[in-house]
């Protein structure tokens, strides 16, 4: 190489080189497999738990032995409801402070539930379910596939969604429960128009449609049992498994079927998100 060309390429590494580089994120965190969902451990005050990773959850929770152990002063009620229609009330502790991975997060408002009481008898104990709630304010990327959820910086985050295989999709962001949940739905086209589904990680082996919605799907709405489904979410993203069509007060629920093999970025600040094929 020629001083000359020396010269070029030196110039040209300084100009290119910052974006050449990995954008560094702010924190990245390993997650576990929990039955057919993903958690996290997580630590409040001097108190360490396994909680459930859950997307559709709204607002996090501790069960009442883990709330006890950190400390964590009940009052009040919170009052929400369900997918299915149900009435969920439960106490209330405030400004719980998070640490997952090193890096510290805040949970302005934690309900009290014994989260146990939805799972199958003699499942491995969890203390709680984090959601995004944890997350308000902030671009977070969930690899599931990978079991790594990176909490991004802004030029991690330009990276992340610049990348060809990041397409985005009609998002929505739900504030329910007087504005302390959080959770996010995507946008499903159909003939008749856009029906809007949660991205579940709680949900671990269906895709759940809205009886009013079933024959847009293919579904028939008076069958109990699983049915086929398959469907375009986005180009080159196909939601497909098993389904069920019963009486939702929401369009719909898309879980860890599709989210498995996904990688998921939810811009918490702009109500953004967009979805990879897990390589």
């Amino acid at each position: 190489m020629n001083a000359r060309s020396l010269l070029l390429f030196l110039t040209f590494t300084m100009v290119t080189g910052a974006s050449a580089q990995p954008a560094a994120a702010r924190a990245r965190i390993k997650l576990e497999s929990y039955r057919k969902t993903i958690a996290v451990r997580a630590r409040v005050g001097s108190q360490e738990g396994l909680f459930a990773l859950d997307t559709a959850g709204g607002l996090s929770l501790f069960t009442p032995s883990f709330a006890k152990r950190a400390g964590c002063k009940t009052w009040g009620r919170l009052t929400g409801f369900q997918m299915m229609g149900d009435r969920f009330d439960s106490p209330r502790c405030d400004d719980m402070k998070i640490e997952i991975g090193g890096e510290r997060f805040s949970a302005p408002i934690v309900g009290v539930f014994d989260i146990m009481s939805l799972y199958p008898k003699g499942a491995e104990p969890i203390d709680g379910s984090l959601a995004l709630d944890i997350f308000a304010g902030k671009a977070i990327t969930i690899d599931f596939p990978g079991k790594l959820l990176t909490v991004e910086s802004e030029e991690s985050l330009r990276a992340r969604v610049g990348a060809k295989t990041a397409v985005e999709v009609p998002a929505r962001i739900a504030r329910e429960v007087q504005g302390h949940a959080l959770a996010v739905s995507v946008g499903v086209k159909t003939a008749d128009g856009t029906v809007w589904m949660e991205l579940d990680s709680g949900n671990g082996g269906t895709i759940l449609v809205n009886k009013v919605y079933a024959r847009l799907f293919g579904l028939n709405s008076s069958t109990e049992g699983p049915q086929k489904v398959s469907f375009e979410l986005a180009k080159g993203l196909t939601v497909e498994g098993d389904a069920f069509a019963p009486d939702m007060v929401i369009d719909g629920n898309i879980g860890m079927p599709f989210l498995k093999k996904t990688v998921a970025t939810f811009d918490l600040v702009s109500g953004r998100v967009w979805l990879a094929a897990a390589k």
